[in-house]
């Protein structure tokens, strides 16, 4: 029997409904000589330190460091997932070989390892399920390409690293920093002091920002300008620090002549917008819609979860060569939402250059682009965060922006000012983000 462990249920049950597997049991679907499970993220983490040693459990600097010499794994304390892991662990002790089919990353990759050795299934055979997007073509060609479930060993091991540093400076550094300085007003209630590896130096980070900014102090400054036909001519030196400096100018010049000295003018292209990563795709949607960081991930998780975008946690802005193929086939599925965006182009020709295709600058995973699916009844979130990743891959595939920079010298008693304009030749991309 093969045994399939999916990241969630959701996703067990596409996989199911790909593979025909019909038959429901309690925590798992069974049919055609194997069952698909699923966990409900993690199950299994890191036993606490009073787990080691129950006289652990009392906090003190004098058992600080504390660092195992062999990390133990215990279950999540949970009535649901205690239940839930018990079923995994039955079948991966009748399987004959096991399927990894949680989220294709570090964080899956651990999920996945840790219910193995939680199960004390290790040896058992195991291939790796690597999935884009959820939708049943993906799953199928995932399931056509198969992996050995150790070409990712090097993957759990970073995952595995990272579970267990995290551990030895978060909760040793809570510990120290919580007993050594938590006490209030000398008495014997105490204030937790949450450390972390990641969370503390970002806490950093913020607060030496927010002391930057309360440490600001504006600075007046005058500038020198006037208008000749209808133009406006900036004095082409330094702002100035004092008004009597920049009005010595003003006297110079006023009821003199102003002629213009020269001018120069270059065409620009600026490249349509690469596709999204997750950063970038955050950045975005904060800088539009005011959204936070967490919310445009958890709106993109939902939308990976229908099947209307591909896996969201990539570090990539890049397709693959072998996604060539699909694009046109994605586009012309989203042509029934975007017609009007999606006429432009020629679908049959469409142009693959470097800044789109690049399998050297795809690792784990590629770009975040929408599958062509429909969506239906998308929250307020999920659909500006959907909207973006639509727009922004039809606007890779659009034309360069062509415009015309102009610069416009003049001078007035030997004062010299100096104009810019800029006249949109050919808008290209650009009509496809009006805002």
């Amino acid at each position: 029997m093969k045994v399939i462990i999916a990241e969630k249920p959701s996703v067990a049950r596409d996989i199911a409904a790909v593979l025909e597997i019909k038959g429901k049991k309690k925590g798992y679907m069974e049919g055609r000589g194997c069952a698909v499970t699923w966990a409900f993220g993690h199950l299994v983490t890191l036993q606490e330190p009073g787990e080691y040693d129950p006289a652990l459990k009392r906090w003190s600097l004098d058992t600080l460091p504390f660092v195992p010499k062999e990390f133990k794994l215990t279950l999540i304390k949970n009535r649901g997932v205690d239940e839930q892991f018990h079923i995994i662990e039955k079948l991966c002790l009748q399987a004959d070989e096991i399927i990894c089919a949680t989220d294709a990353g570090r964080e899956g990759e651990l999920i996945f390892r840790y219910i193995l050795a939680q199960a004390k299934c290790e040896d058992k055979p195991i291939r790796r399920l690597w999935l884009n997007s959820l939708t049943p073509d993906a799953i199928q060609e995932a399931f056509k390409d198969l992996k050995d479930g150790h070409d990712y060993d090097a993957l759990y091991a970073a995952a595995r690293c990272r579970s267990e540093s995290d551990w030895i400076v978060g909760l040793n550094s809570t510990r120290y920093y919580t007993v050594r300085h938590g006490r209030i007003g000398g008495g014997n209630d105490r204030v937790l002091w949450s450390i972390g590896r990641v969370q503390t130096p970002v806490l950093a980070m913020i607060v030496q920002r927010d002391d930057t900014i309360d440490q600001f102090r504006p600075q007046l400054f005058w500038e020198l300008a006037t208008r000749y036909r209808e133009v406006v001519f900036k004095y082409k030196g330094k702002r100035f620090e004092k008004p009597e400096k920049g009005q010595a100018l003003l006297d110079k010049i006023t009821d003199h002549p102003f002629g213009i000295s020269g001018s120069s003018g270059k065409q620009k292209k600026e490249q349509p917008p690469q596709l999204f990563d997750l950063t970038t795709l955050q950045r975005e949607i904060n800088k539009m819609h005011g959204l936070s960081a967490a919310d445009t991930l958890a709106a993109t998780q939902n939308l990976y979860e229908k099947k209307l975008v591909t896996y969201p946690r990539t570090d990539s802005r890049y397709l693959s060569r072998d996604m060539q193929p699909r694009v046109p086939q994605i586009m012309g599925q989203l042509k029934q939402l975007r017609p009007e965006e999606i006429a432009p182009l020629n679908l049959k020709q469409l142009p693959f250059t470097k800044r789109i295709i690049d399998d050297a600058k795809v690792t784990d995973h590629h770009a975040i682009i929408p599958t062509g699916m429909k969506p239906q009844r998308l929250g307020a979130s999920e659909q500006l965060v959907y909207d973006a990743i639509t727009t922004q891959f039809i606007a890779a595939f659009y034309p360069v922006c062509v415009k015309n920079i102009t610069t416009v010298d003049g001078i007035c008693n030997q004062v010299k000012f100096q104009a810019k304009g800029t006249q949109v030749i050919e808008p290209g991309w650009t009509v496809l983000f009006a805002k």
